[in-house]
């Protein structure tokens, strides 16, 4: 795990401007790489690729970055993990080929010589973000792997391409320049987090998951190749009892690919049946006893520290817990520097805290990420079961009717009440799949809300998030229903918010986090299996729950789901009441920049119950925008 960043110039530059401005780009994500930096010049003028080291495998001076193929024809900066680099090194040195080291980056990078790139992404398993200059074909080449593990992004003006692992480090260099994108604004005050390829700014995009971009001297503009999609379509019919030994057979494979390092390894450990499972088969697998993570809390509704323990206590893991009780002044600018961007998923903060004491122990963190997406973990899912057995009956009623009884009724305060999950179900049940997930999955401004904000005008052009959603599934053609509600979470939710922020919340503390769900093996059996089966009775994750019976405590897998929860409401209303109204309707606010000054003061003004938690995220969302603001500012980035 790495950062890495370079540039293109289809006009060649001097050695020292290219050397400066890569060297500035490296620099502002070292934090990614903390042990040790290379830069590789184009001796032609065209291209300078960098690299801020995190070694893991191999951790001697063979493995260091940029490196050059033995033919001498391609420069490879990689950030990420190759799992199944042994068995891609035997059959490379079964070819006659000659290696020089043990790393997962020389065999991937020999392994393009011999087999070329797209066949050679076709064979690898991993995480990856990757730039690839060819030295005889004059061109760069940008790859990420098949389900956005590993973030990469760019910025492409006039003839200059340029990309980073982060934002940062495109922001670092001297001739890019950015303006505020009012569609992702739009998006995100809906979200909490930015779709797709957009960013905050409008000349910064994302490469996708399972894309090719390629630029080059004798190409105007960018090439882009998608080399994997998500299978949202297949479906086949097993037994329970195949269903659950397939999966933990992959699940567990997966988990001893993921062992591979020659560092500490460890895993965070919550109280659910994901994360517990995946400690199961990593401590069963491991020659050396884990380390396991837990956050606790005070407030036992969002502590699962004591599951966790038994966990812990059943796979002897040198177990660690940490009580989520900061200064919550000070740990904030920190999380919102680490994302460059607006985000406002309130567990980016525990998952924050947790991977700075992990990052103390070891240099590698497994994680349950990928099983609710993967498995069916969401109660909304269960919705669209319930919605088809009452199709039917819906559909002899006029368009919108319980939408309109729903909205005639007191919104709901909370998430987890009955009240709440039927108002959510009445207000979607009539909806189109894009809309129907939005208001199931989201709790942030609707669309008359942000036009109050001033956000959305008669003039203006931003579409409607609903349309950005329906966008991000625009390749896939006539999905049933549930499948295509699945496949919003996998693409949408888990690539663009659960991701990114377990990413950078790691790589923040020089942390490798590893996701043994997303194993291109367990996804596209997963996303294979037919959804009856796969969602089979009326609780979450039925074949996860009935492969954790075997694995885990019974007070664990009969626990209700809980998810990476903390006091919201509380901290909006008290721990980060003043802080909140001083950030946001300070003087030199963004949020007076973006918002009618008005409607942004009755939000923060507005007089709520306790356990108003819909009025706190979006005070959250607002207080991450303001700090956001705040932070750019002060870092001289430019937000305007």
């Amino acid at each position: 795990m790495c950062g890495i960043a370079g540039l293109f110039s289809r006009a060649p530059r001097r050695h020292e401007p290219l050397l400066s401005s890569a060297s500035a780009m490296v620099r502002a994500i070292r934090h990614r790489g903390p042990d040790g930096e290379g830069i590789w010049t184009d001796p032609r003028g065209h291209t300078a690729l960098g690299h801020a080291r995190l070694a893991i495998i191999d951790v001697t001076e063979t493995g260091k970055q940029p490196m050059i193929s033995r033919d001498g024809n391609f420069v490879l900066t990689l950030n990420g993990e190759i799992y199944n680099y042994v068995e891609l090194r035997r059959e490379l040195l079964q070819a006659g080929l000659k290696l020089r080291g043990t790393s997962d980056t020389e065999v991937l990078l020999e392994a393009m010589a011999h087999w070329g790139i797209e066949s050679t992404l076709a064979r690898s398993r991993g995480m990856f973000a990757m730039a690839v200059w060819d030295i005889e074909r004059q061109c760069l080449w940008l790859a990420r792997d098949r389900v956005g593990k590993k973030p990469l992004y760019f910025y492409d003006h006039a003839d200059t391409f340029m990309f980073a692992s982060e934002i940062k480090g495109l922001l670092a260099a001297p001739d890019v320049q950015v303006t505020i994108s009012q569609q992702s604004l739009s998006d995100y005050l809906s979200l909490g987090f930015i779709l797709g390829s957009d960013t905050i700014y409008r000349e910064i995009s994302e490469v996708r998951p399972g894309t090719l971009i390629k630029v080059g001297i004798g190409l105007q503009t960018r090439q882009e190749s998608v080399y994997w999609r998500f299978p949202a379509q297949t479906a086949r019919i097993l037994a329970p009892e195949e269903i659950q030994e397939e999966t933990e057979k992959r699940l567990s494979d997966a988990v001893r690919l993921r062992l591979r390092a020659d560092v500490p390894v460890g895993v965070f450990l919550s109280g659910g049946i994901d994360s517990g499972l995946i400690t199961a088969f990593a401590a069963t697998q491991s020659r050396e006893p884990i380390h396991s993570f837990t956050v606790a809390f005070s407030t036992s509704t969002f502590d699962e520290s004591r599951l966790a323990r038994l966990v812990a206590q059943r796979y002897a893991t040198i177990h660690h817990e940490i009580y989520l009780n900061p200064d919550l002044e000070e740990l904030l600018p920190k999380v919102v520097r680490t994302y460059d961007e607006p985000f406002a998923d309130p567990s980016a903060l525990p998952t924050y805290a947790i991977s700075g004491e992990a990052a103390k122990r070891v240099k590698v963190v497994l994680n349950g990420e990928g099983a609710d997406e993967l498995f069916g973990g969401y109660r909304r899912v269960f919705a669209m079961r319930w919605l088809a057995k009452i199709d039917h009956l819906l559909r002899k009623f006029p368009p919108n009717t319980l939408r309109s009884i729903a909205d005639a009724l007191p919104r709901p305060r909370g998430f987890r009440s009955a009240y709440s999950f039927l108002h959510r179900f009445a207000r979607a049940a009539q909806a189109d799949s894009a809309t129907r997930y939005l208001l199931w999955s989201s709790d942030g401004f609707d669309h008359d809300e942000k036009q109050r904000l001033g956000l959305i005008g008669a003039k203006d052009s931003t579409r409607p998030t609903a349309q950005a959603l329906r966008d991000c599934l625009a390749s896939y053609k006539t999905l049933p229903a549930l499948s295509e509600f699945m496949a919003f979470d996998f693409l949408v939710g888990m690539a663009d918010c659960l991701l990114p922020k377990i990413d950078m919340a790691t790589m923040a503390h020089g942390l490798e986090g590893r996701s043994p769900f997303l194993d291109q093996e367990v996804v596209e059996w997963a996303a294979g299996i037919d959804k009856s089966a796969l969602l089979a009775g009326w609780k979450t994750k039925p074949v996860l729950r009935a492969i954790a019976s075997r694995h885990l405590p019974s007070a664990v897998t009969r626990a209700p789901k809980r998810g990476f929860e903390i006091p919201l409401v509380q901290w909006m209303k008290h721990d980060l009441h003043a802080m909140a109204h001083d950030i946001c309707a300070s003087r030199d606010s963004i949020l007076f920049d973006l918002f009618d000054r008005r409607e942004v003061l009755a939000v923060l003004n507005r007089q709520v119950l306790m356990d108003d938690e819909r009025w706190a995220k979006r005070m959250w969302t607002l207080l991450m925008l303001a700090y956001w603001g705040r932070c750019a500012h002060e870092d001289r980035l430019h937000c305007a």
